[in-house]
């Protein structure tokens, strides 16, 4: 049986105690031996934003190590690592290249399990989400991709962008068209993946485009990545407002207009001002969204039915707001109508979201503000055909059915509804959805008891978390 002091921090041992190491020092041994998931919020804190828009392992594991409480020292993440206390403090220089081994990356990564949606890279086995390149894609998309005698690739697209953004090549066609997939790609991970996480990449992979903007002097090509940074930014707006920072988006926004407006793109301007009425009619000002949604309207008449349809419905939904059900009814008629003119395929990145469903998400919203008898029957219909995927929709969809069965004072029902769509809305972070829910909490009135009471206090209580 020891006796003395620990080995680790000096204390006397107890007489009991075994091994060299007092039971606190074990523990913090044991907690030690491998990171710890970090929560979200977590990986939100400015400092490790900036270091992942930054694309520097070096700079990403010191922001890591620094933002813990208390902060984890070079030994200890080198120790996680595989590597010296000094490998780890040459990484974290400022002036050090950023490293770019696949495998190393990827191993660091999983070591200290950044969710891979977060990071500039692919990890093999990982699903593909907005910040990953896919190679395959990209030697498509630059055609016909040379291939030595050894089968090696001679210039592989992911190279070209690289030496594009270092200035030593002007941006070519191969280069633009992986970046507007890479585009695409955000529109596609704002789907499922919660607003928050998007922010830093996007930041990224605007500066990107810009770069590649100042490089190039081919009028054809500087238009598609003008186009490329509004739809850019127009993304960014919307995912600042669906984190709740309003100011900010309005200024982004504000921004993605004069950079449509330079590319000529006037059915990215329609996109953008529709994001925009989203932004007027949370503050109250929903007769200023109707008149947004108007000119919105006037940029795509005639052309792009897949927004044309888009702009419509949403127009009827904030004129059902207001009380205008004949206009209402009317534009949610228009919209139907246009949808069905939409071409197979895809057709803009801002409307890959903009399904059947997602339509009948925004009847379902329109005859729910009107009170219309059929709203129960539609949105029925509607959870039936969605996917599991579509879980942003389904959260609004339930949203919008609760607000109709709170107003018919059917609590056991609404219980059930909110439990589901509070659960999906929080964690895809669906702003649309979390407020629609807090309209149910104030349709229950303040001295309600028993059931009502009882489903007012859990909803609270799940938005408020």
């Amino acid at each position: 049986m020891p006796s003395g002091r620990c080995a680790s921090c000096g204390v006397k041992l107890a007489a009991d105690q075994r091994g060299q190491v007092c039971s606190p020092c074990s523990r913090g041994r044991i907690d030690t031996d491998q990171p710890r998931a970090q929560r979200a919020e977590f990986w939100q804190r400015p400092a490790v934003r900036d270091a992942l828009a930054a694309q520097h392992f070096g700079q990403l594991l010191k922001a890591y190590r620094t933002e813990h409480d208390p902060v984890l020292t070079q030994a200890t993440v080198a120790r996680w690592l595989g590597m010296s206390q000094v490998q780890v403090s040459r990484l974290e220089r400022p002036v050090a290249p950023a490293p770019s081994d696949l495998v190393k990356l990827t191993r660091w990564a999983t070591a200290l399990r950044v969710p891979a949606d977060l990071l500039w890279f692919s990890t093999p086995g990982a699903p593909r989400t907005v910040v990953d390149v896919d190679r395959r894609d990209m030697l498509k998309l630059a055609g016909a991709a040379a291939v030595g005698a050894s089968g090696a690739l001679a210039d592989p697209p992911w190279r070209r962008l690289a030496d594009t953004l270092a200035g030593s090549r002007a941006p070519d066609t191969a280069t633009v068209t992986a970046v507007e997939n890479r585009t695409r790609g955000f529109f596609d991970a704002e789907e499922t993946v919660p607003a928050r996480q998007l922010v830093a990449t996007l930041r990224a992979h605007h500066r990107t485009v810009r770069t590649l903007v100042e490089n190039t002097t081919d009028d054809g090509l500087r238009r598609r990545l003008f186009t490329s940074a509004g739809e850019t930014e127009a993304l960014a707006g919307w995912v600042l407002f669906d984190t709740g920072r309003p100011d900010e988006a309005q200024r982004v926004l504000n921004g993605a207009v004069d950079t449509a407006r330079i590319s000529g793109d006037r059915a990215l301007v329609a996109c953008i001002l529709g994001y925009w009425s989203y932004l007027l009619a949370s503050t109250g000002d929903t007769p200023g969204a109707v008149r947004m949604l108007a000119d919105a309207s006037d940029y795509v008449r005639g052309s792009d039915a897949a927004t044309q349809a888009w702009i419509l419905a949403r127009r009827a939904e904030e004129q059902a707001t207001i009380g205008d059900t004949a206009s209402a009814v009317r534009s949610l008629d228009q919209a139907v109508a246009v949808f069905d003119y939409v071409p197979a395929g895809p057709g803009r990145p801002w409307t890959s979201f903009f399904t059947a469903n997602r339509l009948g998400g925004l009847a379902v919203s329109t005859y729910g503000k009107m009170t219309h008898p059929e709203t129960d029957d539609l949105a029925a219909t509607l959870l039936g055909s969605l996917t599991p995927a579509e879980t942003k929709v389904r959260a609004l969809v339930l949203a919008d059915l609760a607000t109709s069965v709170a107003r018919r004072g059917d609590y056991d029902r609404l219980g059930m509804l909110a439990d589901e769509s509070a659960t999906l809305a929080t964690r895809t972070e669906a702003s649309l959805a979390l407020d629609r829910l807090w309209d149910v909490v104030g349709v229950i009135p303040r001295d309600a008891t028993g059931t009502p009471r009882d489903v007012r206090d859990r909803l609270t209580a799940q938005l408020s978390a």
